[in-house]
């Protein structure tokens, strides 16, 4: 994900609503922060978090609003230059290797179905604005010994979780930020079925086919 100067969410320059996403990813946003963040008055705050909800940037989690997967990607996105397109596929193809070793590795609690790329890349640009990648996460194991494999995970991250979000979510978390690997020019989330139904797709990555 991609976003520019000129570019408006829910009325307010796109980068400073990835400012709000950066600073609350696993955490509650309070309607204070949006404030001060947004920089703008409390009602103003109140209908812009409104409106993030309706664009799943946010949700709400055990009574409080903390941004969603789609808003942890937008904390991700970024404003830099367009890749060339040879860089773009380098990252897809460091990608698949990385998910190759994910699904190899029992100690992940989850393993990767698929991988799906979308968005510019896929639509041929020559300099696309950067790799938008879409993951399906399927339970590596059932039941108890899936319950299990998920503490696992939890007991060896090495800071304390911030919230119970994180904690329940950093099994499937950990992965994305893995497939990521904090290169700037690749956008990962899970995936969603709005993805599959667009035309500019492309699936790079089936377990037990590679590419």
């Amino acid at each position: 994900m991609r976003i520019d100067a000129n570019q408006t969410i829910a009325g307010f320059p796109a980068v400073k609503i990835r400012q709000l996403m950066r600073e609350t990813v696993g955490r509650p946003i309070s309607l204070r922060w949006a404030k001060e963040v947004l920089n703008c008055s409390e009602p103003i705050a109140d209908r812009a978090l409104a409106d993030l909800q309706r664009l799943g940037l946010i949700t709400t989690v055990n009574g409080h609003l903390e941004p969603s997967l789609k808003g942890s990607a937008l904390a991700q996105a970024t404003a830099a230059k367009p890749l060339l397109r040879s860089s773009a596929e380098r990252l897809v193809s460091e990608l698949v290797e990385r998910a190759t070793l994910i699904n190899a590795n029992d100690a992940w609690a989850y393993r990767i179905d698929i991988l799906v790329v979308f968005g510019s890349f896929v639509g041929g640009a020559e300099r696309p604005n950067d790799v938008d990648v879409a993951c399906k996460l399927l339970p590596r194991w059932q039941g108890e010994a899936q319950a299990e494999a998920e503490q696992r995970r939890r007991a060896v991250h090495n800071n304390p979780f911030r919230n119970t979000w994180e904690c329940v979510a950093w099994p499937k978390l950990e992965i994305l930020r893995f497939l990521k690997s904090r290169s700037r020019g690749l956008s990962v989330q899970e995936l969603d079925d709005w993805i599959l139904k667009q035309e500019k797709h492309s699936i790079v990555f089936r377990a037990g086919q590679g590419v």
